[in-house]
Formats: structure tokens, sequence, C-alpha cells
């Protein structure tokens, strides 16, 4: 954990004042418990003692002197000292206390400990104001959580759990919010370093030419400054689309028949790689045209650009969801790297290799738009090369309702549609 990131300053700052407010929460309550104890044994013993003095004015205390409550401990002693009557937890014990509470002030409370370590709270009630008045001691040993530390292990105990849990909770909101915003800033980061490198180039090839114009060629230097500016473009297009896609300011979705749509993708193809293309149906979902037919082009350009001899195209509907998977016969993707696609700006080894232009950004952008239609873009496993399956969700029940209507052998037959597009080889243009 970078102590200086605001996420980690955040979480201090919080779990500081927390502690300042545990700490002082904490000593209050556990004066407040402590005080109600003794209060309520004070209180008690109290009543006990008074109930005993006026017995014992009117002659009347029995022997042995019963206990009802939690105050067992009980004695009248006189003036010398003397315990005259006790309860059965205090026989043969010496006074509970020397306190003789005077003529004035004939009710006290003490706690008496003993040396060993033996405390008894109690209360002293002064039978008369007589100088030679017995008196009347009521109490009982003071409560463990008085005479030790548990209520103060219970206390902290709570706090660090109250402590650990806000401390961890200010962490994962405050890594929450800003998430999107270290997002940004690795995405700005990426994003500076992909328009360098093409950018460096440029300027090098630009620099060469005017340090050195007896020995470089212009056409050369012209044909790669073009390249530079390219794939400078591509990257900027790309980077446009994808400030769109989060605007508020996206077109009203349409309905929109994915094989025709494919269909028509497929057809404004160049040469290359034959792409074929099975319909099963008519599968209908609502969102922009134009989105969905970029996500469509780009799995196309990207399939055809790995695959070896076909491509594969099939248009379903499963489950209320819309399929689109794009299929080659390619040398496929590691399971590892199938997630690392849909990163941007990230492009693999073959990838490189296969299209040095590319800006990187055309299947983070397809996910991007696939999610904004509510669906899913993922690579599922294929017996050979990679499949890319896109799905969205149908456009009401529109496919479930196609289906269901397409009973008669010869619509089901016309709804099926297979459509072949055989593309010529590229020209071999030589090395």
């Amino acid at each position: 954990m970078n102590p200086h990131s605001i996420k980690a300053r955040s979480t201090i700052a919080a779990a500081g004042l927390l502690l300042i407010a545990l700490v002082v929460g904490g000593v209050g309550l556990d004066l407040a418990i402590r005080y109600r104890i003794q209060n309520d044994v004070f209180f008690s013993a109290e009543q006990v003692a008074a109930r005993w003095s006026a017995a014992a004015r009117n002659g009347a205390v029995p022997r042995p002197i019963p206990t009802f409550t939690d105050i067992t401990l009980v004695q009248l002693v006189d003036a010398r000292g003397r315990v005259v009557d006790s309860s059965l937890q205090a026989a043969g014990m010496g006074p509970l206390s020397t306190l003789r509470p005077p003529a004035d002030d004939r009710l006290q409370e003490r706690t008496e400990c003993s040396a060993q370590d033996r405390c008894v709270m109690l209360m002293a009630n002064r039978v008369s104001p007589a100088a030679d008045s017995p008196v009347v001691y009521a109490g009982t040993a003071q409560p463990s959580l008085l005479t030790t530390h548990n209520l103060e292990y219970v206390i902290a105990a709570g706090g660090v759990l109250i402590l650990v849990s806000v401390a961890w909770m200010t962490w994962w909101a405050v890594g929450r919010t800003l998430r999107p915003v270290e997002r940004e800033r690795q995405f700005a980061s990426t994003t500076s370093h992909e328009l360098r490198t093409p950018i460096a180039g440029l300027r090098a090839r630009l620099e060469e030419a005017l340090l050195y114009p007896d020995d470089v060629d212009p056409r050369d230097t012209i044909q790669g400054a073009l390249r530079a500016t390219g794939r400078l473009e591509a990257i900027v297009d790309d980077l446009l689309l994808l400030t769109r896609l989060r605007g508020a300011d996206a077109a009203a979705p349409e309905s929109i028949e994915l094989g025709a749509l494919v269909t028509e993708e497929v057809s404004a193809l160049g040469p290359g790689v034959p792409v074929r293309v099975r319909v099963a149906g008519d599968v209908r979902v609502r969102g922009s045209r134009i989105q969905l037919a970029r996500v469509v082009g780009n799995l196309l350009s990207n399939a055809r650009r790995h695959a070896v001899s076909a491509v594969t195209v099939t248009v379903d509907s499963v489950g209320g969801q819309a399929l689109v998977a794009v299929t080659d016969d390619g040398a496929g993707i590691a399971p590892a790297d199938r997630e690392r696609v849909f990163e941007r700006f990230v492009r693999l080894d073959e990838a490189r290799r296969r299209d040095s232009g590319g800006s990187g950004l055309g299947l983070a952008i397809s996910r991007d738009i696939a999610r904004a239609h509510k669906g899913t873009l993922r690579i599922e496993d294929s017996p050979v090369g990679a499949r890319f399956v896109l799905t969205l969700p149908l456009a009401g029940t529109a496919g479930a309702a196609a289906e269901r209507t397409a009973a008669p052998r010869e619509t089901a037959v016309k709804l099926r549609r297979n459509t072949w597009f055989a593309r010529r080889p590229p020209a071999n243009t030589g090395p």
C-alpha cells in the first residue's frame, strides 16, 4: 500500500478519526458501565440495610438474618465492634467494616478490601443517633467486572473490530470510487505511449531525410510517413469512437435484423479469405446499427487476418438471446490470453506480425459496444482456430415468435439461409 496515494490517505484519515472517537467512547462506556454496576449494588445494599436497621430498632431481627437478594452479607454490629447477628453467608466472619456513620449521617457506602484482595461493597446504616447505637452492614462481594479488566478487554476488542471493519470498508469504497479515475489515468498513459511510437518513427524518418538527403530515397520516406500517419489516424478514430460510446448523445435504438446486418458486412469485404454465413431464422435485436456493424466488422477483420483458409459466421437465437459467432481456422488464442485481447492497446505477437498498423483498440471497442447493448463478447473453445461469440438480448419476443410461427416446412426452409461468400485470395505482391 502506497501511503501517499489518495486511497491510503483517505483510509488512514478515516481510521485515525474513528480511533479517537472509539477511545473517547470506550472510556466513557467503561466508566458508565462501572458506575451503573456500583450504583445498582449500593442501591440494593441500602434497601437491605434500611430494612434490618428498622427491624433492629423494633427489636425484631431474626437469627440468622435471612437474605432474599444478591446482598448476602448482612451483619448487626454493636458499638464495641462485636457481631451481634448475621446472615448465614457472613457467619463466622469478623465485622465487614470498622465504619461507624455519625449520628447526623447515618447511611454511608463503603468498599472494603482485605489483605487477600477480597473486596466487599456495602452500606453502613446506624440504627439510631444514640452513642451506643449498633450498625447494620449489608453488602456483597464486588462483581468481577469491577475487580478485573475484562470489561476493558471486551470494549477494546469491540473497538478494534469496528476500527478494522470501517478501515476495510473505507479502503474498498474509496478504491471503488477511484477505480474509474485510475483506469482513465492508465488509459491516458497507455494512449500517450501508443501515440508516441508512430510519432517517434515519423520524426526519425523525416529527420533522416533532412540530414542525409543524398542517401535517403524520398519515396521510401513518404511511404513510411504515410504508414505512421495511417496508424495515428486509426488510433485517433478509435479513441473518438470510445469517447462517443461513453457519451450521452447515443442514437435512439432501432430494430435490427442481425442476419441481414452480417450479410451486408460480409458483402462489403474486399478480396481475401472466404467467409461463410449461416443465419437461422429472423433474429432481431434493438440498438445502434452503426455500432453493431462496427462490432461485426471488427470481428470479421480479426478473423480473416488470422484465418488460414476460411471464416464461418453463424447467427442464431438461444434462450431469448441473439448469438453471432465468428470462427476462423487459424492458430487460435491461448486460454491465458482470451481476456487480455479485449484490453486496450493489447496486441499479441501473432497480431503484430500479421498487422503492424492496427490500433489495438478494435476488440476493446467491440466489447464496450456489446456491454452498451446489454450483451457480452467473449472467446469460446473451438476445435480449431478462435471463436468469438457476441450475445445480445432479443428485441422483445420477436425471435421467439418467429420460431413459433415457422412451423411449416417451406417457411422454415425459407427462413433458414445459408450464404457463402467466396473471396478470391489476395494478389501476390511479392516480398
